[in-house]
């Protein structure tokens, strides 16, 4: 097995193990029995990522992509059953999920008239923006954030994980000079370092007060 072989598998374990991270934010809907202080953007954002990034794998002809991706589709979809089971009102969220099923299923299909010798490359630039755009949803909120002085709404155990996930899989892209996977994963560990500086910059309530 080569080096590249052997990162890669590492990264696809360890991916495996950030789609567990949704469980801690699972555990505080149940426990508050409502949805309300939670995004289902990172839900079906994951289920909709997972299938594009079969396809990827299936195109790229990569078995480290593949089977993590269908293992992170299921995982998100049980998130997304538990975030449902506890909303009041599910109009947006069915209306979240239509508009994103129609757009995966229109870059799905896309992919079956794209010329073959051209496929990979444009379809590796639109899920390196479609990533950035999922990792990077909590910042849409920054204005908020900045105002209450108040991060607790950012996802701190899926933004630790991604920067250790991201510099596997960086690592791995260098590996394989995988110009799509270095630039995903560069600009995914810098959203998410921003990320982790507001949750220290603007802590819990709770936490301000313990210190």
């Amino acid at each position: 097995m080569s080096l590249a072989d052997s990162v890669g598998k590492c990264a696809a374990i360890a991916t495996i193990g950030t789609f567990f991270a949704p469980v801690l934010i699972c555990r505080d809907i149940i426990k508050a029995k409502s949805s309300k202080n939670a995004d289902a953007t990172p839900f079906v954002g994951g289920m909709a990522m997972s299938i594009l990034m079969i396809k990827n794998g299936l195109l790229m002809n990569d078995p480290n992509i593949i089977p993590v991706n269908i293992f992170g589709f299921v995982l998100n979809l049980v998130y997304f059953l538990i975030f449902y089971t506890y909303t009041a009102d599910t109009s947006p969220l069915f209306s979240l999920l239509t508009k994103v099923s129609l757009f995966t299923g229109v870059l799905w299909g896309y992919t079956s008239f794209e010329d073959e010798t051209l496929i990979e490359h444009r379809f590796g630039v639109i899920l390196t923006l479609l990533m950035l755009a999922l990792i990077g949803s909590p910042l849409f909120s920054l204005n908020d954030i900045i105002k209450k002085k108040d991060a607790s709404m950012l996802p701190f155990p899926m933004i630790a994980s991604g920067i250790v996930v991201g510099s596997l899989w960086l690592i791995y892209g260098l590996l394989i000079d995988n110009i799509f996977i270095k630039v995903q994963n560069i600009a995914a560990i810098i959203l998410c370092l921003i990320q982790l500086w507001l949750i220290y910059k603007y802590p819990k309530p709770e936490s301000k007060k313990q210190n």
